[in-house]
């Protein structure tokens, strides 16, 4: 039975755009099966929800200020079109903003999906249905580089006090954007320990979308350091590019000889124990005449 098996490229497209301007997205579908297949477009508005990079259609609102049609000569969007075999389709995409788009942010998805009633092959075989989707986040604004406004909140630290040998020490936190337009979190995380860095965290590049947080992560890696770390008291900066306008965070944790220090108590209580033992005194035995 022929399976759904579609790629379509560039995955995410981000535009910066002044109301009233048209521009053009151009896509690759490409089919990867044996078999063609009847295949439609559409166009979704979302929105960001939670911390995670999730995003919600049902409770999304379309903009009416901004409108969607396929510059392909021989193509509308919600027409089928069919792709062969192992072949590709580029659709284009026409994005227009009226004169009175308001100045904010727009997530949309270019969608590429087989409708249930368009599913049956020439060999009467049912194919399978599926849905594939490219991003589109949009800004409107009168200027290239709109203001940003952003916070870093809630970051914690897990042990506040540590051992020097057990357990990871792990970071986390949000990046929060209090603007109307998104943003790429471009910041670090800096340990130092008597004015020394002892270790430095890149945080990925993750889109922080208008009025939503996001959660750090670090590039490469998770934001832990493992031990063995040195007895002492250890500073906490993260900050964030100037251009985010956010304050630097600062805090701290400790490390200290835990396990040495009871693994000597142990050691002494039992070699008290074996002292203590040994000292106490023999009773001498006697036999009855």
């Amino acid at each position: 039975m022929p399976t759904f098996n579609l790629t379509i490229s560039p995955s995410q497209s981000e535009f910066i755009l002044k109301p009233g301007v048209t521009l053009l997205q151009a896509y690759n579908i490409i089919n990867n099966s044996d078999t063609s297949i009847t295949l439609n477009s559409e166009i979704l508005p979302w929105i960001p929800s939670g911390s995670d990079g999730s995003v919600n259609y049902n409770q999304a609102i379309n903009n009416p200020n901004i409108e969607f049609s396929l510059a392909n000569s021989d193509l509308k969007i919600g027409q089928p079109f069919v792709i062969s075999a192992n072949s590709k389709q580029q659709l284009v995409l026409k994005i227009k903003s009226n004169p009175n788009t308001g100045l904010s942010d727009n997530y949309y998805t270019f969608f590429i999906f087989q409708n249930q009633n368009t599913t049956t092959s020439k060999d009467n075989f049912t194919q399978a249905v599926g849905k594939i989707g490219s991003h589109l986040l949009l800004t409107v604004s009168d200027t290239e580089n709109p203001k940003i406004e952003s916070k870093i909140e809630n970051f914690s630290i897990s042990p506040k006090i540590k051992d020097v040998f057990f357990g990871p020490i792990t970071f986390n936190g949000v990046v929060k954007n209090n603007s109307n337009f998104f943003f790429k979190i471009n910041g670090k995380i800096t340990i130092t320990k008597n004015d020394k860095i002892i270790k430095e965290f890149e945080l990925n590049n993750n889109n922080v979308l208008n009025h939503h947080a996001r959660n750090i992560t670090c590039k490469d890696q998770n934001c832990a350091i493992n031990p063995p770390l040195w007895p002492g008291h250890y500073l906490v900066k993260v900050s964030l590019d100037p251009s985010l306008n956010a304050k630097s965070y600062d805090t701290s944790f400790y490390v200290l000889p835990i396990s040495p220090i009871l693994f000597l108590l142990l050691v002494a209580g039992i070699i008290f124990g074996i002292k203590k033992f040994n000292s106490k005194p023999t009773r001498s035995s006697t036999t009855l005449p």
